[in-house]
């Protein structure tokens, strides 16, 4: 009953309520947290929400209660998903196919006024879109591409924004912008815990648009790349099972056949025995019969001879 208490107050908590929370739950007192950095009832307001703080002591008081800013972001984000992070809410609806939410969604940014709301505004769009809603015009994508080629500095936002984007940009312009990101990769490793996932997103997307525009080299160098940036890394199942699928397709229409399809097996075998969602490898498989031959098809599918190992 007591940990229910403290979920229940947990929820949608203001940063000071959060920092009460760590100082409390690690039994430090009002004194002892606040002493040579703030005053006892400076820190009191602050934790009761009637005062703000700024950045430099609330740095200087989680290290003296020791708690990382990324536990307390953590905890902050769990507990105001929608107060400063967005982009879930329009991933869950995005996800979930909820037309009717993402419409909803797009009435309240298109109130709005401001590049920001404008861009929430596009990105809206672009869901609707690839859910068969709608559609993009010229202008808005000309303000995604100026926009991404002012930037110096892509956080989240962009690199999510970009991933929806790829689809709408024509090819050179979006290698010309991926490019620009590569240059930038490495800024976005540690910054957000899905961030690897959606690098990983764009390089997918923009390999599949070179093999599907015959740029096969290009699409090969790319695959490198991945591997070489993915294997210092090692994350999921996957990610490790997507690139086995990427540079497998790429070498089998590089002309090599049977390395490609070899890495294609693999890639649906790790698929199949992990038991991934089962449209996952029928969309897979439809996906890989513009390419591949009939029985070429069959093989890589082929899973008879181990079926025996899932159960």
């Amino acid at each position: 009953m007591k940990n229910k208490k403290v979920a229940y107050r947990l929820k949608n908590m203001k940063i000071g309520q959060i920092f009460k929370y760590f100082r409390r739950t690690k039994h430090i007192t009002l004194k002892e947290a606040s002493q040579g950095i703030v005053s006892i009832p400076f820190l009191s307001r602050f934790e009761n929400g009637l005062t703000d703080i700024s950045f430099s002591h609330l740095l200087e008081l989680l290290n003296r209660i020791n708690v990382q800013l990324s536990e307390f972001e953590f905890l902050y984000q769990q507990k105001n998903p929608t107060k400063n992070d967005l982009l879930p809410a329009f991933q869950q609806a995005y996800q979930a196919g909820n037309i009717d939410m993402l419409k909803k969604y797009l009435s309240e940014w298109q109130e709005k006024q401001g590049m920001f709301a404008n861009l929430q505004t596009i990105q809206l769009k672009m869901m609707l879109v690839t859910l068969g809603e709608g559609g993009l015009t010229k202008k808005e994508i000309t303000i995604l591409v100026t926009y991404f080629q002012k930037i110096d500095n892509w956080t989240f936002f962009e690199l999510y924004l970009f991933g929806h984007a790829l689809s709408f940009l024509e090819l050179p312009i979006m290698l010309n912008l991926f490019n620009e990101l590569q240059k930038k990769e490495i800024i976005y490793d540690d910054f957000r815990h899905d961030n690897f996932s959606i690098l990983f997103y764009i390089y997918n997307n923009v390999i599949l648009h070179l093999l599907a525009n015959n740029y096969f080299n290009q699409a090969h160098t790319l695959v490198n790349h991945l591997e070489n940036h993915f294997c210092a890394r090692d994350k999921d199942y996957y990610h490790k099972t997507r690139l086995f699928n990427l540079k497998g397709l790429t070498l089998y229409l590089l002309g090599q056949k049977e390395a490609g399809l070899k890495l294609l097996k693999k890639a649906n075998l790790i698929t199949y025995l992990t038991n991934h969602e089962v449209n996952f490898l029928k969309n897979e498989k439809i996906y890989l019969a513009k390419y591949l031959t009939v029985q070429e098809l069959t093989d890589v599918f082929d899973f008879s001879q181990i079926s025996y190992l899932k159960e």
